[in-house]
């Protein structure tokens, strides 16, 4: 029974304590995201791409969405599969937030430091359910072998909590038909 439950379980050795996040990562954050190349900043303007087929693995600028509509581009390692691409995150980062009030996202492919090499896609995230992590570990398992499995080696030894991200490529709703969603749903609220 153990074994039987430890299979379905993404990283079964991973013990990781709720809320825990990597020593410096909210001052690093800052420091990553003023030091960003200027292309990576500037992505969410440019023109849309339709992704014919999801690479297998792909070093990725996510651009999320704050609450004032400022996009914040982070680079990540993606892998695919069944069409959708995979990327695992610390649970209580910004990107992770930003994408359970808002699940919209563009993804490019980039370099190391977020510099962009192609036009972005409009997509849909979320975060996984601890039952559907493992098809997620075994595509970046698969995708990025020992440097991945080193680094997140290390993650499972400090204990960091970590998610998974399922990324669906999905065109948005145009910014009209969101307004008048928007209009829609705060047309019976009374305000002072």
């Amino acid at each position: 029974m153990i074994a039987d439950t430890e299979s379905r379980v993404a990283r079964p050795r991973a013990r990781p304590v709720p809320g825990r996040r990597l020593p410096a990562a909210l001052p690093m954050a800052r420091l990553a995201a003023r030091t960003a190349p200027a292309g990576a900043r500037a992505i969410a303007q440019a023109p849309r791409a339709v992704p014919s087929a999801i690479p297998g693995r792909m070093r990725s600028l996510l651009v999320t969405y704050r609450r004032d509509g400022t996009p914040v581009p982070t680079p990540a390692w993606a892998a695919g599969a069944s069409g959708r691409l995979f990327v695992r995150s610390e649970r209580s980062s910004g990107k992770v937030k930003r994408l359970r009030r808002d699940p919209r996202i563009l993804v490019a492919a980039c370099t190391t430091r977020g510099k962009p090499r192609g036009a972005p896609f409009e997509a849909t995230a979320r975060v996984l359910p601890v039952e559907s992590e493992v098809v997620a570990e075994r595509a970046l398992a698969a995708s990025f072998g020992l440097v991945r499995a080193l680094f997140e080696w290390s993650m499972d030894v400090l204990r960091i909590d970590m998610c998974y991200l399922e990324i669906t490529p999905q065109t948005w709703q145009s910014s009209a038909s969101q307004a008048a969603a928007a209009a829609g749903a705060g047309a019976g609220v009374r305000t002072r």
